[in-house]
């Protein structure tokens, strides 16, 4: 998919229209989920991208290409909510706290076996048990591959203290289900495909 919207990105700073509205549909999941787990408001995630997109395609004479299109429209997600909620007092920027939502609503899966869901249940536990930073470096590492370095500007944390955040995250979660690394990752692997069409 990421090739994919590369290409529509560059199609859309020509404006085409058609390559935008594929940028939105594929993008609009990702963005909205992200927002969720940020803030857990409904209608601010909906109007910030809403916002985003419309000057988006306003400023696509200004726009240049660039190589994550995904990413730079999270942190301008992140920002725009930010912005929105210190505009509305419900965060000062002396208090802002970050916290991050990692839940999955396993009845809205069709999970094929039990087994299966016996394995979301456990990582989802396991999910649960790390700090709020930790489940955000999860979350964007390895349910929307994020690279560190794109972490880094989502979160405002260190390209070092990220690779720390995730190498803790990691023996957390091999504590908590008793099993290798390598077993984790797949599990996460497994949990995101789960979670696809969330």
């Amino acid at each position: 998919m990421t090739n994919m919207i590369d290409i529509q990105w560059s199609l859309f700073l020509s404006g085409d229209k058609t390559a935008f509205e594929y940028i939105y549909r594929m993008l609009l999941p990702p963005l909205y989920e992200y927002g969720m787990r940020k803030v857990g408001d409904e209608a601010l995630v909906r109007d910030a991208i809403q916002d985003i997109f419309e000057q988006l395609w306003e400023g696509r004479g200004k726009l240049s290409q660039i190589s994550r299109p995904k990413h730079y429209l999270m942190v301008a997600l992140k920002n725009r909510l930010l912005n929105a909620q210190l505009k509305e007092g419900k965060l000062s920027p002396i208090t802002y706290k970050e916290e991050f939502a990692l839940q999955f609503n396993l009845e809205n899966q069709i999970i094929k076996n039990e087994e299966d869901n016996r394995r979301a249940q456990q990582i989802i536990r396991a999910l649960d048990q790390l700090t709020p930073k930790q489940r955000e470096v999860i979350y964007l590492r390895y349910f929307e591959e994020l690279s560190y370095e794109e972490i880094a500007t989502l979160t405002n944390i260190s390209v070092k203290s990220l690779y720390k955040l995730n190498h803790r995250a990691i023996e957390s979660l091999k504590e908590f289900l008793s099993m290798p690394k390598a077993d984790i990752v797949l599990l996460l692997t497994f949990v995101k495909m789960l979670y696809s069409n969330y």
